[in-house]
C-alpha cells in the first residue's frame, strides 16, 4: 500500500484532493480506518483555529472567540461522520467497497482540473465563511 508523499497528503487532508489509482488501497484503508475523522478534523481545525484567531484580533474581537465555532464544526462532525465518510469516499471516486466508481477516477488530467477546481472552491468558501464569522465581532 503506497502511502502519498507529504505535499498530496497535506493536500488530501486540507482540500480533499483526490489521489487516484496509485495511492486507492492506501486512500480507501484512510478513510475507512477507525480514528479517520480525527485525522481530518486536526489538520484542518489547526488551520481554521489560527485563520479564525487571527481574523478575530484583526477585528478587534478577543480572538478566543474563535474556539465557539470550531468546538460546533467538532459536534457536527461527530454526529454527522457516517455522511462525511461515505462523501470522502465519493469525493476520491470511490464506492462503498473500495472500487473506482467515478469516469475521472484513471484520467489524470480530469482529476487534475477537479483537484484544482475543489481546492480554489474551498478556498474560496473558508475565506469567505472566514471573514463572515471574524468579520462583524468588532465589540
Amino acid at each position: 500500500m503506497t502511502r502519498p508523499p507529504l505535499p498530496l497528503l497535506v493536500a488530501y487532508r486540507l482540500v480533499g484532493w483526490r489521489l487516484g489509482p496509485e495511492y486507492r488501497a492506501w486512500t480507501y484503508d484512510d478513510i475507512t480506518r477507525r480514528g479517520w475523522e480525527l485525522r481530518q478534523v486536526v489538520p484542518v481545525g489547526l488551520l481554521l483555529g489560527a485563520l479564525l484567531a487571527l481574523l478575530y484580533q484583526l477585528s478587534g474581537a478577543n480572538p478566543q472567540r474563535a474556539i465557539t465555532p470550531l468546538a460546533g464544526v467538532l459536534v457536527l462532525t461527530v454526529f454527522l461522520r457516517r455522511a462525511l465518510r461515505e462523501r470522502a469516499l465519493r469525493q476520491q471516486g470511490l464506492d462503498l467497497q473500495g472500487e473506482p466508481d467515478a469516469p475521472w477516477f484513471d484520467d489524470e488530467a480530469a482529476r487534475h482540473k477537479r483537484n484544482v477546481n475543489g481546492a480554489l472552491t474551498t478556498l474560496a468558501l473558508v475565506v469567505a465563511g472566514s471573514l463572515l464569522l471574524g468579520g462583524g465581532l468588532r465589540r
